[in-house]
């Protein structure tokens, strides 16, 4: 408010300037006009006018002379006019100064506006400021908001923890049991040991009857003893039996005039399907595990191939595999890959 005011006092200046001058341009027309109209009325000097035909030579000049009259109104027009004139000049002398003091306000009419678009420059500047600082601010605000947030999970953590430590303190002091196994010596199983098969995966274990299975793909090379003698590579399939199949690969070799056929690899695929038992089932004495158990021949060995997520699982079967009498042979395999086998791999080693 206090930068505007000038400039409205300013502009009133020059409005009351410019009427000044156009009153001033006014009188002076009148003044004109009326000496004009004077100048037009007044009487004729018939001295002063030339004759209307030639002079008679022979005739005296007639003279007439101005009455006092007309003397009184020459000098009052001549009067008149002079002070005209001397009015003329103070108006002219009065708008010349008022030119010039509106020339001197337009001058600082002009340094007001200049130094107006600076504070205006300023203000939009300080303003620009203020909102960063003010997005600063809430920032810093929204940065303090989430750590008193994390401040106060902490300290709930910790209250929580004291109550949990505070209530462990009131319990009486629990003695635990460590028992102490010593491992045996492993031994790698023989071709005429009966061996048990299971598999333990996604903390389930299921009964592997590579036997049975075994057994019918003998069978099948027997029907098939034609066909693979006169091919290089021969594929087949058998199952499934009990939730298992099995692809094998025979390849055939001449020696000595003579064609010797042999299974170079298989591998067990169970069915979408296949049943299984959980740690807590596979305990119980009516479980499927136990009675496989049960079947098998004393002596006998029992075949784990574990997944990486059922090591617990296989850890209390072993136990009880132990405790029966059995010994226990583990098979880790890699997650996805399935049980395979072939001549040149390793046979079991049993605990």
């Amino acid at each position: 408010m206090s930068r505007r005011k000038p400039r409205e006092e300013m502009e009133f200046g020059s409005d009351s300037f410019l009427d000044v001058v156009a009153n001033v341009v006014g009188i002076l027309i009148i003044l004109m006009v009326l000496a004009g109209i004077r100048a037009k009325t007044a009487p004729v000097n018939l001295a002063e006018e030339a004759p209307a035909t030639a002079p008679i030579e022979s005739a005296p000049p007639i003279v007439i002379a101005p009455s006092p009259a007309d003397l009184e109104a020459k000098a009052n027009r001549e009067r008149e006019l002079t002070e005209l004139q001397l009015k003329s000049d103070t108006l002219q002398q009065e708008l010349d100064r008022l030119r010039n003091v509106a020339e001197g306000d337009e001058s600082k009419l002009t340094e007001l506006q200049s130094q107006d678009a600076v504070q205006q420059n300023r203000i939009a500047a300080l303003s620009s400021n203020l909102e960063g600082a003010v997005a600063e601010l809430r920032d810093h605000q929204q940065e303090s908001e989430i750590l008193e947030a994390a401040v106060h999970a902490v300290r709930v953590r910790l209250k929580k923890r004291q109550a949990e430590v505070a209530a462990a303190e009131k319990q009486p002091n629990r003695v635990e049991q460590l028992q102490h196994r010593i491992t045996p010596v492993s031994r790698v199983i023989s071709e005429n040991e009966t061996e048990l098969h299971f598999r333990c995966q996604g903390r389930v274990v299921a009964v592997v009857p590579i036997e049975e299975l075994v057994e019918r793909m003998k069978g099948q090379m027997e029907r098939q003893r034609d066909v693979i003698l006169r091919l290089k590579k021969y594929s087949g399939s058998v199952g499934p039996v009990r939730g298992w199949n099995l692809n094998y690969v025979i390849e055939t070799q001449q020696q000595l005039g003579m064609i010797r056929a042999s299974v170079s690899q298989f591998e067990l695929l169970p069915e979408s399907d296949l049943a299984g038992e959980q740690s807590d089932v596979a305990l119980q004495p009516n479980s499927a595990f136990r009675n496989e158990l049960r079947k098998a021949e004393p002596g006998s060995t029992i075949t784990f191939w574990v997944y990486p997520d059922s090591f617990v699982l296989f850890r209390k079967l072993q136990a009880l595999a132990h405790r029966e009498g059995f010994t226990v042979a583990a098979r880790p395999l890699p997650e996805g890959t399935p049980i395979m086998g072939s001549p040149n791999g390793s046979r079991s080693a049993a605990q």
